[in-house]
């Protein structure tokens, strides 16, 4: 049996967050490809012929500036959600996605400060083997927030900080997290506030758990 192929789509800004990506390949064993469509445009997303799940990635932009490329994208990735091939959205996938869908979306304050840090999120319903009532802690970079999700959501975990850490679309195979769970140990040291080498590690581990369960969940179809 082929492996699954997953394509992770990288709105970044600035940096590209292209590490991630041979470590989550390697890790839970898929092929992946890559795409840069808000620097280089949509030619390879549109190119491919099959794609067992797509992974949103973060961005420095956000989903209140509307750039074309944001309308770009959602032109492309909802008729993929709506064929109900599982997505992932994190951060700023996480965002865009439930806006469209009718969630409200704002600064978490109003001098519009990004928040590097962690938060321990508490899921309110199994996501695949991670149980309800589960405690686990992820880095976070951010500063806009989901402030209130529309009747096609549910809530998958919530933290002491905010209601609506994590979504599923109740009807399509749409899950996304405000946090970033494909982060790095770099990243989690040097932009989400961490102190440590042993406390990253532990934060890593937690969210290549969230990634692993959301590919196990894809693979399943």
């Amino acid at each position: 049996m082929p492996m699954k192929h997953f394509a992770f789509i990288d709105c970044f800004i600035n940096d590209p967050a292209n590490h991630c990506v041979n470590d989550i390949a390697l890790k839970n064993k898929i092929t992946a490809s890559y795409h840069m469509p808000s620097k280089f445009g949509f030619n390879s997303l549109k190119a491919l012929s099959h794609v067992d799940g797509f992974i949103i990635l973060g961005s420095a932009s956000h989903i209140s500036e509307k750039l074309k490329w944001h309308k770009e994208l959602l032109d492309f990735i909802i008729p993929q959600i709506e064929k109900n091939i599982p997505t992932l959205g994190i951060c700023f996938g996480h965002q865009l996605i439930a806006d469209y869908y009718g969630c409200e979306i704002d600064y978490i304050q109003k001098d519009k400060k990004i928040f590097s840090v962690t938060r321990e999120l508490n899921f309110k319903e199994d996501f695949g083997f991670i149980k309800k009532e589960t405690k686990l802690s992820l880095g976070y970079a951010h500063a806009q927030i989901v402030k209130n999700i529309s009747d096609r959501f549910t809530v998958i975990a919530k933290s002491s900080e905010f209601e609506f850490e994590a979504l599923k679309h109740k009807e399509y195979k749409f899950y996304s997290f405000q946090a970033h769970p494909e982060a790095s140990e770099d990243f989690l040291i040097n932009e989400a506030s961490i102190s440590s080498q042993i406390e990253a590690e532990k934060i890593k581990s937690y969210g290549d758990l969230i990634i692993s369960n959301f590919i196990t969940l894809a693979k399943k179809d």
